[in-house]
Parts: C-alpha cells; sequence; structure tokens
C-alpha cells in the first residue's frame, strides 16, 4: 500500500511541473540583423576563416558582407541559395586565407570582392547580386 501512496503522490507532485513547462513561451526566433532598410538588401553571416602559414594558424581573416539584389526574383533565388553560396564564400575564403591573405597586412579588398562577385555570379546564374562588403579584419592570433 505505501509504494502505492508514494507514486501518487510523485504523479501529483510532478503534474504542475509538466504543466508550467508546456506553458514556457518558446524561444524567440533567431533576429536578423539589418544594416538598411532597404527590401532588396541580402544579409550575410560573417565569415572567419584561418590564415595558415607552414600548416599552422597565424591569425583569423573575418569577411562582413551582403548582397544587394533589387531584382525580386533573384533576391527570392539568393535567400533559397544561401547555405549554398556561404559554402561557396567559406571554399573560396578559406583558400584565400590560405595564399593571399598575411598577418601584420592589409587585406586587398580589389581581390577579396572580386572573388567574392565571381563566386555569387557563379552559383546564381549570371550577373544581378551586387557584394557590398562591409568590413574585412585580419587579426594575428
Amino acid at each position: 500500500m505505501r509504494p502505492l501512496v508514494l507514486l501518487a503522490l510523485a504523479v501529483a507532485l510532478a503534474a504542475p511541473a509538466r504543466a508550467s513547462e508546456a506553458a514556457a513561451p518558446a524561444k524567440p526566433a533567431k533576429q536578423e540583423r539589418k544594416i538598411t532598410p532597404s527590401p532588396s538588401w541580402v544579409s550575410v553571416d560573417p565569415i572567419a576563416v584561418a590564415i595558415l602559414r607552414q600548416n599552422r594558424i597565424q591569425g583569423v581573416f573575418l569577411v562582413e558582407f551582403g548582397l544587394d539584389v533589387p531584382d525580386e526574383a533573384l533576391r527570392a533565388k539568393a535567400e533559397e541559395f544561401l547555405p549554398r553560396l556561404r559554402d561557396a564564400w567559406l571554399r573560396n575564403m578559406t583558400d584565400l586565407g590560405a595564399t593571399r591573405i598575411r598577418v601584420g597586412r592589409q587585406a586587398d579588398l580589389d581581390v577579396l570582392t572580386t572573388r567574392l562577385q565571381t563566386t555569387t555570379d557563379h552559383m546564381l546564374g549570371g550577373s544581378g547580386a551586387r557584394v557590398l562588403l562591409l568590413q574585412a579584419v585580419v587579426r594575428e592570433r
């Protein structure tokens, strides 16, 4: 009889706890950081890659940019392809960090922008999305 009473007591005490868990508010969705109120702007999360020399990490290369896509259909495609675009940009920036970026020197922004733009055009199947660079930082480890 005693185990049955203890089980009933445990169930009675656990019921209000479960109800409060169910009533807990859901986590808010990830808030997108909007740089501009322009509807043609597509935000891109910053990309950080290692700067390698002789198979050792010498620093970090951080690139922050976005896309200006005036065409609504192309903007929808760019937003849909964003994970693939990010992968292509990441591979391209990793190569750049291993070959052309040096700690203690400023990054060549023309080369950086050209590579990002070329990758974007290739992935989207043509021009129409313009890469706008916000910042490029080279940090020593």
